[in-house]
């Protein structure tokens, strides 16, 4: 499929991103994507250092807010944003050069094939690079788990680099979620499922990030575990999602 600036918006959720971002920026502006930025009021400058480059580049967009919100606040912000504009398709991707490029094309390209997109770490030709053993076994040990209890055919429900159409958005009731982190994506395919969307993997190598501190914290996890210990126990109770 052919992908477009007025139909395709890449969101992207900062947070004291000052190292990455103007080079993210500067290779994401080859893509012929609209970009929007939403920064958390980095107190490093990564939304003024975004501002500046909007100024140049009108595909590049920034939405500011004014305290740390967290990423599930931050996508919901920017599916608002951008189905206020009109946008068919809503990508979720990191600055951090952990999610690359020529994955961002696969994704792109298959973005009209079903309602949601998953860049999958975990069906074949797919994986990540630079995490430790204990990390690896972490991420792996919460899809397995998460596919199990929400019955759910997806490898990867943590992958944060996918793609959703504004049907599903809209199907999901995305702005009714309340989850933050690890738990934000599985919350938003479980309901995929939930709602028979179609849903699509494509294989994608994710790369530990360049520069800065990673965002993962003990809180994400606990709160990742907690919503799949609530639900899963709902799917095999057989209890309608709330």
């Amino acid at each position: 499929m052919a992908y477009a600036s007025d139909s395709h918006l890449v969101i992207i959720p900062t947070y004291n991103e000052i190292d990455n971002i103007e080079e993210f920026i500067i290779q994401i502006s080859n893509f012929d994507v609209s970009v929007l930025i939403v920064d958390d009021n980095s107190p490093d400058g990564t939304g003024k250092v975004v501002l500046d480059l909007s100024k140049i580049n009108k595909k590049i967009n920034l939405m500011k807010r004014n305290e740390k919100l967290g990423l599930g606040s931050a996508y919901r912000d920017g599916f608002k944003w951008g189905l206020d504009k009109g946008y068919s398709y809503l990508l979720e991707m990191d600055a951090d050069f952990s999610h690359r490029f020529e994955d961002l094309v696969k994704i792109l390209e298959a973005s009209s094939s079903a309602d949601m997109i998953i860049g999958s770490r975990y069906i074949e030709e797919g994986g990540s690079i630079g995490w430790d053993k204990k990390r690896k076994m972490l991420s792996s040990f919460a899809n397995k788990l998460s596919k199990f209890l929400l019955k759910t055919k997806i490898n990867d429900m943590t992958s944060g680099f996918r793609c959703y159409s504004n049907i599903a958005l809209s199907e999901i009731r995305y702005e009714t979620t309340k989850s933050d982190g690890y738990a934000f994506q599985v919350e938003m395919s479980a309901r995929a499922v939930q709602k028979q969307l179609s849903i699509k993997e494509v294989p994608i190598i994710f790369n530990e990030r360049r520069l800065g501190n990673s965002k993962m914290s003990k809180k994400i996890v606990y709160e990742a575990f907690l919503y799949l210990v609530k639900n899963g126990l709902k799917r095999w109770l057989k209890i309608k999602i709330v």
